[in-house]
């Protein structure tokens, strides 16, 4: 769905940073440390309503990410029997094929975003500072609103200028 949309001749939006979008959550950010016990995690996705948590160290720089995906590798071990341990210790039977965090900056664009959501199959980017410290998270249903909310915001504006010049 995504790959039409950064061909060769991408619509003007796509050329737009994610600052300048605003798309994204920045407020009330769920994020957790190493040592967060792992029924904390637990209780914050159903509490929050997130599929993932960035992990950040003492200094708010984004170390990993714990995600609903990994608690099927607490089934698949058999180890869910002891949920006090913590998120480190829990990430530790995480499989071989994990490639780490992925992050992006507000000054990139949506293309660059989009590119990066798809080649490396996730749903969600951390959104990061230059310090690596996390300031939001970009999914990839905050970007299916953008593309669906975007024409009717632009299509009522279009309407309402109509609406006044014709008054005018």
């Amino acid at each position: 769905m995504f790959s039409s949309l950064t061909q060769t001749n991408p619509p003007e939006f796509m050329r737009s940073t994610l600052q300048e979008l605003g798309i994204g959550t920045y407020d009330n950010v769920a994020m957790i440390s190493p040592q967060t016990p792992l029924i904390t995690a637990f209780h914050m996705f159903s509490e929050k309503r997130v599929s993932a948590l960035p992990v950040i160290d003492d200094n708010g720089v984004v170390v990993d990410i714990y995600a609903r995906f990994d608690v099927i590798n607490l089934a698949a071990e058999k180890t869910y029997n002891n949920l006090d341990v913590t998120v480190k210790q829990a990430l530790q039977h995480r499989s071989e094929g994990f490639e780490g965090v992925h992050k992006c900056y507000l000054d990139e664009t949506l293309h660059t975003i989009i590119d990066r959501l798809t080649d490396a199959g996730v749903h969600r980017l951390v959104i990061v500072d230059k310090e690596n410290r996390c300031i939001g998270v970009l999914s990839l249903s905050d970007i299916l609103k953008f593309l669906v909310l975007r024409p009717l915001a632009t299509s009522h504006v279009d309407q309402a200028q109509a609406a006044m010049q014709a008054s005018a």
